[in-house]
């Protein structure tokens, strides 16, 4: 029996803008906020790029100094590809915000809002798993953070040689000069791996989401023919169906059916074609980042902070990708079950004419909803794979020179 809930589907989504509005890599969704706040929030947003843009110059400065010595180049490259992959994602996120917004507006529409108790379970256990996953990103994204903004303290402490990946103007070979470095160093890589995991666990809730609203599709194949008592009429004392009433209620229900997958998969290439650059950035310089990063790992010492804080940021970058590849497979797996939930309903008891509806409605469901990078590459586990030998490949040639 179909009924209004008041759960909002954009509830899943909450956490993730709220996080993004923090660290002021995007602006603030909710309109309870006054223009003042709104305001000072835009010249927040402005300082950030600045600081976060000075930060890449800085790096690619650095990077061009040390191109002749590989061990400095990786060190600066490894750091530099990654806060290429979040800046890019921020670019994304605001250049692209009114199609960002469009995604909000479907997600607060009606053709995505719950149906009964049973719809509102399904989206309350998504909402469920993603604040959960953005809390154990962000809490391994501090972890590692941390240990990376303590390591060169630890280091200098112990008489050893400190490099910035990043270029500094002035001589950091003495106190407070070195202190006023590393912190500042500090402060923008833990905010941008803040920011990156927050961009990250965003996009994928995005497909995380059209995969909830196809589990919603689904039951409501599965229930099609389980008509509300307000379709019985009484007649004479005896209570039967109106054939009529019948035939239109099943009819909306079936069109309320096909919008809706509509919706979904115009939802999930949406999604797709606004991150498309950064998925592409993203994915084509994990394999190097991935490399760089082992390749420094094992030239340490197993004890050493460096190793620590290093083994941290491998873990985040693998889960980084992983978490992409995850959910778009699931995605795939779950459009690829809507025929399944169709024929599960008790179409037996419909009309000839409704079942060739319903047979037609299978062939245009027969394709999964598989997202891709750059058009080609699907956003998959066995892509993730292939990511990791690609990986073991440069770095065995790293290795060998």
């Amino acid at each position: 029996m179909e009924q209004e809930t008041n759960y909002k589907t954009f509830t899943a989504m909450k956490p993730h803008f709220a996080a993004l509005a923090r660290v002021a890599y995007y602006k603030i969704v909710s309109t309870e906020v006054t223009d003042l706040k709104r305001s000072f929030h835009n010249a927040y947003r402005v300082i950030i790029f600045t600081l976060v843009a000075g930060y890449n110059i800085q790096h690619v400065i650095k990077a061009i100094q040390v191109r002749h010595n590989i061990d400095h180049m990786v060190d600066t490259l490894f750091i530099l590809l990654t806060t290429i992959n979040t800046f890019a994602k921020q670019i994304s996120f605001n250049v692209r915000r009114h199609r960002v917004e469009n995604l909000i507006n479907i997600i607060n529409s009606p053709t995505f809002a719950p149906q009964n108790e049973d719809h509102v379970k399904i989206l309350k256990n998504n909402a469920s798993t993603m604040s959960r996953l953005l809390k154990v990103y962000h809490f391994a994204a501090l972890i590692c953070g941390g240990l990376w903004a303590i390591f060169p303290f630890v280091n200098r402490a112990l008489g050893q040689e400190v490099r910035f990946t990043g270029y500094i103007p002035f001589d950091t070979t003495d106190s407070p000069n070195f202190e006023i470095a590393e912190i500042y160093m500090s402060i923008l890589i833990i905010l941008q791996a803040y920011a990156n995991v927050t961009l990250d666990c965003t996009i994928v809730a995005f497909y995380s989401l059209a995969k909830t609203q196809i589990e919603l599709l689904r039951y409501n194949y599965e229930h099609f023919v389980d008509f509300n008592t307000d379709s019985i009429v009484i007649t004479n004392k005896i209570s039967s169906y109106n054939e009529e009433n019948e035939r239109k209620y099943l009819q909306k229900r079936f069109v309320n059916s096909v919008k809706h997958y509509q919706k979904i998969v115009w939802f999930a290439k949406e999604a797709e074609s606004i991150f498309a650059e950064a998925m592409v950035v993203q994915f084509s310089t994990s394999s190097w980042v991935i490399c760089m990063t082992v390749y420094k790992i094992v030239g340490l010492n197993i004890f050493s902070m460096e190793f620590v804080s290093m083994a941290a940021y491998l873990g985040c970058m693998l889960a980084q990708i992983f978490l992409y590849c995850y959910y778009g497979t699931e995605l795939a797996i779950e459009s690829g079950f809507i025929n399944q939930s169709i024929y599960s309903g008790d179409w037996l008891s419909l009309s000839p004419r409704f079942r060739k509806q319903l047979l037609v409605m299978m062939q245009f469901c027969t394709r999964p909803i598989a997202p891709r990078i750059a058009i080609v590459i699907p956003m998959s586990l066995e892509t993730y794979i292939s990511i990791l030998r690609c990986s073991y490949t440069l770095f065995t040639f790293l290795n060998r020179k």
